[in-house]
């Protein structure tokens, strides 16, 4: 059995890294922790939304902007919202950073009926600091209307 290189474990506990901080965002979305998703962001991070068409909707820097506008995309729903992450990816990896994509399925349950009501790509620049893996910049492209 061959064993596993310095280079290959430190690439897989970033990925799982990755993958938690995904998770630990979807879910505090979904369940309404704005703290939990705050904390996915480092202090400066920005989250991008683009349109089916590639037009910028808004661009949202630091956790407070990034908190109210999570907080205004909720007003008005409801329905039971779950964010899926799928298909995650490394772009490129250095030290410091990665450039990661994945994407995105949006469930609204109402009645008890899962109906798919968005789907997309992130992109994202995760950096690694005291506490972990956070966003420096997540960029959402949707393939739907907003």
């Amino acid at each position: 059995m061959q064993q596993e290189s310095p280079q290959q474990h430190e690439s897989m506990e970033r990925f799982a890294a990755i993958s938690g901080l995904l998770a630990a965002y979807a879910t505090g979305y979904d369940t309404g922790d704005w703290a939990a998703v705050g904390a996915c962001f480092t202090d400066d991070g920005v989250f991008e939304l683009v349109d089916h068409a590639g037009a910028t909707i808004g661009v949202h820097r630091g956790r407070a902007e990034i908190d109210a506008f999570m907080r205004a995309s909720l007003d008005g729903q409801h329905d039971t919202r779950r964010h899926f992450s799928t298909n995650l990816r490394i772009l490129s990896l250095d030290g410091g950073s990665a450039q990661v994509a994945s994407y995105l399925l949006l469930g609204a349950i109402e009645r008890s009926e899962l109906r798919i009501v968005q789907s997309g790509r992130y992109v994202d620049t995760v950096v690694w600091g005291p506490d972990g893996a956070r966003f420096a910049h997540r960029r959402l492209t949707m393939d739907g209307q907003f």
